[in-house]
């Protein structure tokens, strides 16, 4: 035996460090918890098509059908950004148990840190007057736009605030915006997909933009509809590129989208091209005019403030509503003159280099035979 010691050492020696501690590598990654969840299946551009299949299906009661696709929503959304906890999905009626709230009601819409716990208990048609004249399946859009503004500051929690981050003293305002800016790279996610349109996208973005929160002088000010279009898009861009196309749409700028009109006789003796195009555009001489959809979209986050300032800003009301949308119009280019026109606007024919939008000036640049002069 004693002639065996030295070759057993020697052994031990090169055998690998797992093989002499099993019982090390059996125990819980920390002391007294189980070893952390696998993170969820990254989302693919199938599931988000599947998604849009399930908002289309008119199967059940509109209620059911809308729990139904708002589930399966706040599952895609967990796998596309790869929390690595899911929040739990409250409906109107549920119990709730952290930021004050016991009870889940209309017209709440929030996300609650402590007890990660996400509200969805809008009746849109109650709270959006240009939503009473819209189908369910066109208001699942808008309430899967609430939702991912929602799941956007439980990520922000997780992953940061991307371009909102900065700075010592952080906002209501910088929070508000970067749950904004994931909404748009949600949305542009599903529009690269499939998933989603064009005209459906910006119909959405225009309700959307309705529910926000824009008075300067409120404590919860959630930024103007510039911010928040920006925020918005800011988002969007990250996922779209210029002249990618999206249909029978193309990506013109990060705030205009186009598609080719067919061609009439006049066209060629003008020499002109025609588009249908999505602008997004802001009325500023209402910009500040008050109305009663109080502060929907992330009013009651419960991110910020007491018990009863969570409780209280669902139902704030007198906050400034965006007179900003995204409109559709009709755009002629003068290839000839390197000018152009957008009917329904306040000019006349115009130069290139007039379109604030860059628009036109990207329109010529594609698709006339010579590049004009701007």
């Amino acid at each position: 035996m004693r002639g065996r010691w030295p070759l057993l050492l020697a052994l031990a020696l090169s055998m690998p460090a797992c093989a002499l501690m099993p019982t090390v590598l059996a125990q819980p990654w920390a002391p007294g918890q189980e070893p952390p969840p696998p993170p969820p299946k990254p989302a693919d551009p199938a599931q988000a098509r599947a998604l849009d299949t399930l908002r289309k299906d008119t199967q059940g009661s509109a209620n059911d059908r809308r729990r139904s696709y708002l589930r399966a929503a706040h599952d895609l959304l967990h796998r596309y950004w790869a929390s690595r906890e899911q929040p739990k999905l409250l409906f109107e009626g549920d119990k709730a148990e952290g930021c004050g709230v016991t009870r889940v009601e209309h017209p709440m819409a929030f996300y609650c840190p402590p007890s990660k716990e996400l509200a969805m208990a809008l009746n849109l048609r109650r709270s959006v007057k240009s939503a009473r004249g819209k189908t369910d399946n066109e208001l699942l859009l808008l309430d899967l736009a609430v939702l991912a503004h929602e799941w956007g500051h439980h990520v922000n929690r997780e992953l940061g605030r991307g371009p909102y981050g900065g700075g010592l003293g952080l906002t209501v305002k910088q929070e508000e915006l970067a749950a904004d800016w994931r909404t748009g790279v949600f949305l542009g996610w599903l529009l690269t997909s499939g998933a989603l349109g064009v005209e459906e996208f910006a119909q959405t973005a225009n309700l959307l933009f309705e529910m926000g929160d824009y008075e300067r002088i409120s404590l919860q000010h959630h930024g103007y509809p510039k911010d928040r279009f920006e925020a918005l898009t800011r988002g969007l861009a990250s996922q779209l590129k210029v002249g990618q196309r999206l249909g029978d749409w193309t990506v013109d700028t990060q705030e205009a989208f186009s598609r080719p009109l067919p061609a009439d006789p006049l066209d060629q003796q003008l020499g002109r091209r025609r588009y249908q195009v999505q602008r997004f555009e802001i009325d500023r001489s209402q910009q500040i005019a008050t109305n009663v959809l109080g502060g929907l979209l992330g009013a009651a986050s419960c991110v910020w403030g007491s018990q009863q300032q969570c409780l209280g800003m669902a139902m704030e009301q007198g906050k400034g509503r965006a007179h900003g949308s995204y409109t559709r119009r009709e755009l002629t280019l003068f290839c000839s003159s390197g000018s152009f026109d957008v009917n329904e606007d306040d000019f006349g024919v115009q130069p290139l280099r007039r379109d604030g939008k860059g628009q036109a000036a990207v329109l010529a640049a594609r698709d006339c035979p010579v590049r004009p002069p701007s």
